[in-house]
């Protein structure tokens, strides 16, 4: 990935580009907290409807073209209750029976599931490097799940 030499310099920090996964990972705590008292799917749904109404408040903002029509918009919402039940969802009920760090380790574990993905569905290329790479997290990812020696 190349950046725009018009980019600003705090988009090339390193800070800015780790913290999608620190955000994403103290989530998981306070899901972890807060689904004792609520049901997984309630919990997804409260975590997507502030967050979709954020991104279409930010597009309308920045002036963005918008979907036309019920066509667009139906598409768009099938593609959320979709995404919403089985993504979220999943992750809420998963938390159920995990722990909030493995399951943030699973979730950041997703780019390798979509290399391999489009490998064989986009046919994209994973050299040598890249194909031990992908062996070595998820052999990091695995004993991470590793129950603790009795």
């Amino acid at each position: 990935m190349s950046f725009n030499p018009s980019t600003p310099a705090l988009a090339k920090s390193p800070i800015v580009l780790v913290a999608p996964f620190f955000f994403l990972g103290t989530a998981m705590v306070v899901m972890k907290f807060v689904l004792p008292h609520t049901t997984p799917l309630f919990l997804a749904g409260f975590r997507l409807l502030p967050a979709g109404l954020l991104v279409l408040l930010v597009g309308a903002i920045a002036k963005l073209p918008q979907p036309q029509g019920w066509k667009a918009w139906s598409w768009i919402a099938l593609f959320g209750l979709v995404d919403g039940a089985l993504f979220q969802g999943f992750l809420s009920e998963g938390l159920v029976h995990t722990g909030a760090g493995l399951g943030a380790v699973l979730i950041d574990a997703q780019p390798m599931i979509v290399a391999v993905l489009s490998r064989f569905i986009l046919n994209d290329v994973i050299g040598l490097w890249g194909w031990i790479g992908l062996a070595i997290g998820v052999l990091g990812v695995a004993l991470c799940g590793l129950p603790e020696a009795a």
